[in-house]
């Protein structure tokens, strides 16, 4: 009964918002890749005031940009921009260049290079994502180190180079979404070894849905669902529902710094009947007493890191929920002042000691 109230909420609310959904087409075009030219789709809100954030995301193998538009829909209606990638439509896709694509579109939304009607209209804010090989291609992607705040992931499938060899180079948050009945990917040979290769993500979720398939993330009637005929899990309405309820609230919290994110992260899976394995934590130790000292300002309107050895010091300021937020080698003697809004920080020295500090 909980899960069907639910769902049938969900539907109401992405009815109500449709209107209120604009798309439009780019095509990028890389010139450090013989002018690789990557088209996409993007869809955004024609209502709500910008800039927004936005998902960059990935397609499964043979499938296309707009076979996910019940996904991006229900993303633009929480006030985020879904910009959906065109290459490696084929038989035989070229996956490392798939993960480039995703982390030069990505580079070129933070630089705002991508003009025309949506010049100016995203705020840097960015994840990417993908389903089945795109969410391989996903972890490829950090291989290139794009400016990416989280990952989000649909029954991710291992690639050619290897996703889960990439995987240390994830250093964002990183979510994995998985179907329990998963023929394609299977959960135990795929999904679960994706995510656990992320060990440098300062927070991970695991979502397990049960009775969940591969192809429930996309829209009814594509390629994908040919390759799972005869599943009798979850409807693609059900599983679809199900996956925004836990990725917006992880969406709002690294990329919106909602505090209560991650708590409703918890409280939609349960909501839902979902498995939920969650690690985000910071080790916080005792710095360094002469390595790194933090002054409070007098008024206490911010701080200064004042480096008190001889050598360069590595400094990195994180969000309580693990989001690397600046960063900056202080040289000897030397002190930084950093501009940061009113909250509460981690702050690690060297990539190791840490500690809590509070900006007001």
């Amino acid at each position: 009964m909980t899960k069907t109230v639910l769902l049938a909420a969900a539907a109401a609310h992405s009815l109500s918002l449709f209107s209120q959904v604009a798309q439009t087409n780019w095509t990028l075009v890389d010139p450090d890749r013989d002018d690789r030219e990557v088209p996409c789709m993007v869809w955004y809100p024609s209502e709500a005031p910008g800039p927004y954030p936005v998902v960059v995301f990935a397609h499964g193998f043979v499938m296309a940009p707009d076979d996910y538009e019940g996904l991006a829909e229900a993303l633009v209606g929480e006030g985020y921009a879904f910009v959906s990638i065109g290459t490696e439509q084929t038989f035989a896709p070229n996956h490392g260049a798939y993960g480039q694509d995703l982390a030069f579109v990505a580079e070129e939304i933070s630089s705002n290079e991508v003009g025309g009607e949506l010049a100016g209209a995203f705020d840097g804010r960015i994840a990417i994502g993908g389903h089945s090989m795109g969410g391989g291609a996903s972890w490829l992607s950090s291989e290139s180190t794009p400016p990416v705040d989280a990952y989000v992931v649909f029954a991710p499938g291992e690639t050619n180079p290897s996703a889960i060899s990439a995987g240390a180079s994830i250093e964002a948050p990183a979510m994995v979404v998985s179907g329990t009945d998963d023929a394609v990917t299977p959960p135990t040979s795929q999904h679960e070894p994706i995510y656990e290769s992320s060990v440098n993500s300062p927070c991970r979720a695991f979502v397990s849905i049960p009775n969940g398939g591969h192809c429930g993330y996309a829209d009814p009637g594509t390629l994908c669902d040919f390759g799972e005929l005869g599943f009798q899990g979850l409807s693609h309405a059900e599983q679809l529902a199900l996956s925004v309820s836990v990725v917006v609230p992880w969406l709002d919290a690294f990329l919106r710094d909602d505090p209560s994110g991650l708590d409703g992260l918890e409280e939609a899976a349960a909501t839902g009947g979902l498995d939920l394995t969650l690690s985000c934590a910071l080790s916080v130790a005792t710095p360094q007493p002469e390595a790194l000292k933090v002054f409070y300002q007098n008024p206490p309107t911010g701080l200064t890191l004042f480096n008190t050895t001889n050598r360069h010091l590595q400094a990195k300021l994180w969000s309580l929920y693990g989001r690397p937020v600046l960063q900056k080698t202080v040289e000897p003697a030397a002190q930084w002042t950093p501009r940061l809004p009113n909250g509460l920080y981690v702050l690690t020295t060297d990539g190791e000691a840490a500690r809590t500090i509070v900006v007001q």
